[in-house]
């Protein structure tokens, strides 16, 4: 039996995703790649079961990834621009999301945050004080390590194109 499926009690462990898809989408124009979605619910699936896929953006500026995410059933969050102060609108409803599902879904014991940004480091210790695990993901280039530390554990984008056999 691989032991990283199981939690901290013995069974296996109920995932959810958030993924910051503006911030990701930054980090890979940068790469010059595209974002590769199966390559990421891959890794994950080693460490549990997926019950929960969202990803947060506003989808009009993103559509070449929109195909892609649907096949992986996962849920879109439409959250438009609005302007200069619409940045972290995503993030705010991405934080909130999260953190009724630690509540509501108590079956969830692990949360894989995709994001670089330094400003959900207060969500990771909060779904920490809360009994959960937190597994994060970013590119190396545009994560900040204070989100990198804070976590249980972080995987590096880039390195799961090295772990595909």
């Amino acid at each position: 039996m691989n032991h990283t499926t199981q939690s901290h009690n013995g069974h296996e462990s109920s995932i959810a995703v958030f993924i910051d898809f503006e911030n990701f989408a930054l980090g890979m124009e940068h790469s010059r790649k595209k974002f590769e979605i199966q390559k990421v619910l891959e890794r994950l699936l080693e460490k549990g079961k997926i019950i929960v896929k969202r990803a947060y953006a506003d989808w009009t500026r993103y559509r070449d990834y929109k195909q892609a995410l649907h096949e992986a059933a996962i849920e879109l969050i439409e959250v438009p621009k609005r302007g200069a102060a619409g940045k972290n609108s995503a993030d705010i409803r991405m934080c909130v999301d999260a953190i009724d599902l630690a509540h509501s879904k108590s079956h969830i014991d692990t949360f894989a945050i995709l994001t670089g940004d330094s400003d959900f480091s207060p969500l990771v210790s909060k779904l920490k004080e809360n009994g959960k695990r937190v597994i994060g993901l970013g590119m190396k280039d545009s994560t900040s390590l204070l989100l990198v530390d804070n976590c249980d554990e972080f995987v590096y984008y880039e390195d799961l194109e090295r772990s595909v056999t």
